[in-house]
């Protein structure tokens, strides 16, 4: 397995790694075609790249709220699928899992690089991104419909930003991409002990920065 998520960032060595998780049948069976005609004719990566590049696109737009810089990063993480994809020994996951774990690991570095860039507004943010944050301990909303609505997200995105890399792809994972405990693991190659472990971890601190903000809920 991979190495733990716990580092912040992911080595090339992780792309590489061989995942063993199970997935689902259908969406293994396509992928997997796909990929191995990707790894014998490069070519053959476009039809990779057009069925996830959306996904993968607001995956990392919404953690980085930058449509510029969430391309670059989308671009970045297919190039790095493509300079690897011959590395990738098929364990019948989704394809996706992997790729995601490349997202995760383009955007953790490029936290990494600009930390000491990194500022978070101590304005007051509106009522709704208390029920936002408190909403994140019960089963996930519908995440579009939120980010939709709710303007207040960027507020909250700012808080975010104040917590390590690690603990913004838990959060982003299993409440914004609505990602199960298992592809979770998957993903980040942690045991899914270790995932709910960040999980709680992320959440606990992400309340400790709102009372630090004095962000109380005052209903």
């Amino acid at each position: 397995m991979g190495r733990n998520l716990g580092t912040d960032v992911m080595t090339d060595e992780t792309i590489r790694c061989e995942l063993k998780t199970r997935a689902q049948p259908a969406i293994a069976d396509d992928d997997e075609q796909m990929v191995k005609a990707a790894q014998s004719q490069p070519e053959a990566f476009g039809k990779l790249y057009d069925k996830y590049y959306s996904a993968i696109f607001k995956y990392i737009y919404r953690r980085t709220l930058d449509v510029s810089l969430a391309e670059d990063i989308t671009s970045q993480t297919f190039f790095s699928a493509l300079k690897y994809i011959n590395g990738f020994k098929w364990r019948r996951i989704p394809f996706s899992a992997w790729l995601y774990r490349i997202a995760t690991n383009e955007v953790n570095k490029h936290y990494k690089r600009h930390r000491q860039n990194s500022t978070v507004s101590l304005n007051a943010p509106d009522a709704q991104v208390h029920q936002l944050v408190q909403s994140l301990e019960a089963p996930p909303p519908r995440t579009d419909e939120h980010l939709v609505k709710l303007e207040a997200y960027s507020h909250l995105h700012q808080v975010l930003l104040a917590l390590k890399p690690k603990y913004q792809a838990v959060i982003m994972l299993r409440f914004f991409e609505d990602k199960t405990i298992s592809e979770i693991s998957a993903i980040t190659g942690t045991r899914q002990g270790t995932v709910k472990s960040l999980l709680h971890r992320a959440l606990r601190q992400l309340r400790e920065r709102l009372v630090e903000c004095d962000w109380s809920d005052n209903t």
